[in-house]
C-alpha cells in the first residue's frame, strides 16, 4: 500500500515557500480595508457603521467572484504539474474573460441596488451615508476580481513573491489617497466616507493594470502570453471559459451560501443598532488579520494538491493535505490566545466611542474562539479545491449556514437576548462540524492507492473526486 502517511511533514518547506508570500499577500489586502477602517474610524460611528453597511454586500459579491473564479488556480496547477504550457496560457486568458463578465454583472447589480439600501431596516442615518461609497466600491470590483485571476495566475506557476510587491505598492496607494481624500490633506477636498470609496476604486483598478503589464512583461512568465482581447475571446479561451464556469459555479454557490449567511448575520446586527454594526466592523478588520493565516495556507495547499494531482501523485496531495491542517491548526491557536486576551487593548486601535470599544472587545473574544476550527475548515477546503471538489462542500455549506446556522444566530440575538455576541456565537459550533466534515472527505478522497499515473489517466483523477461521495 502506498503509504501516504509517511512523514506529511515533508511537503512543508515547498508548502512554506508558497503560503508565506501568500499570506503576506493577503495582509496586503486586509490592510487596504484596515486602512479604511482605520481612518473611517475616526471619523465617527455613523461614517463606521457606514462602511459596515456596504462592506456586507461587497463581502457577498467578493466571495461569489472568488469562488466563480477560483478554479483558474488548481487549472494552472494541474497543466503546470503536468507541464502543459498551452494549458496554463488557456486557463489564464478564460480566467481573465471570466472574471471581467463576473466584475461587470456584480458593478451593475450593486449599483441597482443603491436606491435600496433605506429599505433594509437598518438605522436611517447609516444607510443615507453609505449609497455614494457603496457605489465607488461597486466600480473598482472588475478591476479586483481579474487581479485575483492574475495574482492566482502567478502564484499557481510558482511566482508569488513579486504579486506580494504588487499588493504592498497598493496598499502604500491606497493610504495616501486615504489621507488626501477623506480628510482633506494636501489640498483635497475632504470627502469623508465617499473619500475612502474613491481611494479603493482607483487603487483597484492600478493594481490590476500593474499586474497585466507585469505577466506581460515578465521574462519567466513569457511563455505565458495574455495577447490582445481579440486573443483573449478565441476559441480556446472560450472552450476553457465553460470549463472554469461548470467548475467555479458549484465553488460560486459555496462561498456565497457562507458569505450570504454571515451578510444576513450583519443585518441583524444593523436591527440591534448602529453600535452593533460599528463594533462589527471594527472586530471584523481585527479578526481579518487572524484569518489571513489559513486563508493563505488554503490557497497554497489548493495549488500544492493540484500540482501533485496534474503529476498524478496521490499519495503527495494527501500529505500536503494533512500537514496542512496540522499546521493552520497549530498557527491559529496562538492567534486564539491573542485575541482572547488582548479585545479591548486591540479595539481601542480603531475608535475613541466607548460603547463601540466596549462591544468590540466582547466579539473580539469570540472571535479568538473560533480560530482553530477557522482553520481546519479552511484549509480543508483548500485542499478539497486542489482535487476540483466543489459540489459536496457546497452542498454541506447551504446545510451549515443557512439550515442551522441562521436559525441559531436569530434565536440567539433576539429571543434569548444576547444581541451582537448571539451572531458571533451562533455560527461557531455549525462551522466546526462543517471543518471537520472537509477535513474527512479530503481524506477519503485521496485514500486510494496510486503509485503512477500516465498522462491519460491523470485526466481521470482529477475527475475522480467530483463523481465519489
Amino acid at each position: 500500500m502506498t503509504p501516504v502517511l509517511k512523514n506529511p511533514f515533508g511537503v512543508l518547506a515547498p508548502l512554506l515557500s508558497l503560503a508565506f508570500p501568500m499570506f503576506l499577500g493577503q495582509v496586503g489586502q486586509v490592510l487596504l480595508q484596515l486602512t479604511d477602517t482605520v481612518m473611517i474610524g475616526h471619523l465617527g460611528v455613523v461614517p463606521l457603521a457606514g462602511a459596515a453597511l456596504a462592506g456586507n454586500f461587497v463581502m457577498v459579491t467578493l466571495y461569489f467572484a472568488s469562488g466563480a473564479v477560483g478554479a483558474v488556480g488548481p487549472r494552472i496547477g494541474h497543466a503546470f504539474g503536468a507541464k502543459d504550457d498551452s494549458a496554463v496560457v488557456n486557463t489564464l486568458r478564460a480566467g481573465i474573460l471570466l472574471a471581467a463578465i463576473i466584475g461587470l454583472v456584480i458593478a451593475l447589480a450593486l449599483t441597482a441596488l443603491v436606491p435600496f439600501l433605506g429599505r433594509l431596516g437598518q438605522p436611517p442615518e447609516v444607510a443615507s451615508i453609505c449609497g455614494g461609497y457603496l457605489l465607488l466600491i461597486a466600480w473598482s470590483l472588475p478591476a479586483g476580481i481579474v487581479a485575483m485571476v492574475l495574482s492566482q495566475t502567478a502564484e499557481s506557476v510558482n511566482r508569488p513573491w513579486p504579486v506580494l510587491g504588487f499588493m504592498i505598492l497598493a496598499v502604500a496607494v491606497n493610504a495616501l489617497l486615504n489621507w488626501l481624500l477623506i480628510y482633506g490633506n494636501g489640498g483635497c477636498p475632504a470627502l469623508g466616507l465617499d473619500g475612502a470609496g474613491w481611494a479603493t476604486c482607483v487603487t483597484r483598478w492600478l493594481h490590476a493594470a500593474a499586474l497585466a503589464i507585469w505577466i506581460g512583461l515578465d521574462r519567466g512568465l513569457g511563455r505565458y502570453p495574455i495577447g490582445p482581447f481579440s486573443v483573449i475571446l478565441n476559441s480556446n479561451s472560450r472552450r476553457e471559459l465553460g470549463i472554469l464556469f461548470r467548475f467555479g459555479l458549484p465553488a460560486a454557490a459555496q462561498d456565497i451560501l457562507e458569505g450570504g449567511a454571515f451578510a444576513a448575520g450583519a443585518i441583524m446586527l444593523g436591527w440591534v443598532g448602529t453600535t452593533a454594526l460599528a463594533a462589527n466592523q471594527v472586530t471584523l478588520g481585527i479578526a481579518s488579520l487572524a484569518w489571513m493565516f489559513p486563508i493563505s495556507l488554503s490557497m497554497a495547499t489548493c495549488v500544492r494538491v493540484a500540482h501533485a494531482i496534474g503529476a498524478g501523485d496521490l499519495a503527495q496531495a494527501r500529505r500536503t493535505g494533512i500537514a496542512a491542517v496540522l499546521l493552520g491548526a497549530g498557527l491559529m491557536a496562538a492567534c486564539a490566545v491573542v485575541y482572547t486576551t488582548c479585545g479591548m487593548f486591540l479595539a481601542r486601535l480603531f475608535t475613541d466611542n466607548d460603547e463601540v470599544a466596549g462591544l468590540a472587545a466582547t466579539l473580539i473574544t469570540i472571535a479568538g474562539v473560533y480560530q482553530i476550527s477557522d482553520a481546519i475548515q479552511s484549509v480543508s477546503l483548500g485542499a478539497l479545491r486542489g482535487l476540483l471538489d466543489n459540489r459536496v462542500p457546497m452542498i454541506a455549506n447551504f446545510v451549515c449556514y443557512w439550515l442551522f446556522s441562521l436559525p441559531t444566530v436569530y434565536l440567539l440575538t433576539f429571543y434569548a437576548g444576547w444581541g451582537a455576541r448571539g451572531v458571533w456565537i451562533g455560527f461557531l459550533p455549525w462551522m466546526v462540524l462543517t471543518g471537520l466534515f472537509f477535513l474527512w472527505r479530503f481524506l477519503r478522497l485521496t485514500a486510494a492507492e496510486t503509485k503512477t499515473a500516465s498522462a491519460e489517466n491523470r485526466v481521470l483523477l482529477q475527475a475522480a473526486p467530483l463523481n465519489r461521495l
